[in-house]
């Protein structure tokens, strides 16, 4: 839907909520009756008005953003974001979010290490927010030591979102690094994961990459662990038609997010593997 027809719908919404509250007590009370009622219910009148100002103020300052988003012109967009955190030094999550997204879209990742760069000598909270994006652009560039130590930088997740998710690049760029026996811990936690993509990918890893790399008391826990998952997972997703689409409809939902993205080639083995029969741990 285009962003002009969301602004129109919901200004109209809100209009037309305002009117329907104010104007019922008129029309089923009487006008001797609704003045009473309108002089009670004054602040509600304020805050309606309020929210309508706020609604549209908000379209008013990020218009430019939105109509290069629906036009889908990367290059100019990432040009005014760019101006937004760098001169206007606006480190606020969605700017920053979008700027990093904008330049994995244009392949930019000079714009990263600038933003990464900033965002760690002035707002080093923020570079902590968005630790899973930074690391996720990392794998970009083949460098596996500095992407582990980037990673191990957040591996408390204190002030991480989507902590989960960095416990497992982390635990990836392991096995990039050629340290699977060391990834295999850090993806146990996140086998049981709500998040269909998450739980899928730490089960492939662990058994297909990691499990055989453990010390051999490890090993079979590891593979079985994995198998287990991969099981459980087989039965809800893989039994029929039906559950292979609404695997493939939410890891595609899933992949909304652009750290997913970067993961769609190992995200694509671990479906092919979640549907191959099961074998013995």
């Amino acid at each position: 839907m285009k962003f002009k027809t969301i602004f129109v719908l919901f200004n109209a919404l809100l209009i037309f909520s305002f009117a329907f509250i104010f104007l019922m007590p008129f029309f089923l009370l009487g006008g001797e009756y609704s003045l009473p009622f309108w002089g009670r219910n004054w602040p509600l009148f304020l805050f309606f008005i309020a929210v309508l100002v706020g609604f549209n103020a908000f379209f008013a300052a990020n218009w430019r953003i939105f109509t290069l988003l629906e036009g889908e012109d990367w290059d100019a967009l990432g040009t005014l974001l760019e101006q937004r955190v760098f001169s206007k030094k606006r480190y606020d999550r969605r700017t920053v979010r979008l700027l990093i997204n904008t330049s994995l879209l244009r392949g930019d990742l000079a714009i990263i290490d600038r933003l990464e760069a900033v965002l760690r000598s002035q707002r080093p909270t923020a570079l902590r927010r968005d630790a899973v994006l930074f690391g996720a652009a990392r794998f970009l560039r083949n460098d596996t030591e500095a992407t582990v130590g980037f990673l191990e930088e957040f591996a408390d997740g204190k002030g991480v979102e989507n902590p989960a998710w960095i416990r497992f690049y982390r635990a990836f760029s392991l096995v990039l690094a050629k340290r699977a026996a060391e990834a295999a811990p850090l993806l146990e936690p996140s086998l049981g994961s709500k998040d269909p993509a998450l739980s899928l990918l730490s089960a492939y890893v662990l058994g297909a990459l990691c499990a055989s790399a453990a010390e051999p008391g490890e090993r079979e826990r590891y593979a079985s662990a994995a198998e287990a998952r991969r099981a459980e997972l087989a039965a809800r997703y893989g039994s029929e038609k039906r559950g292979a689409e609404r695997l493939a409809r939410e890891l595609e939902r899933a992949k909304g997010e652009i750290h997913i993205v970067i993961l769609s080639k190992i995200l694509d083995e671990a479906s092919a593997w979640l549907l191959k029969p099961a074998t013995p741990a």
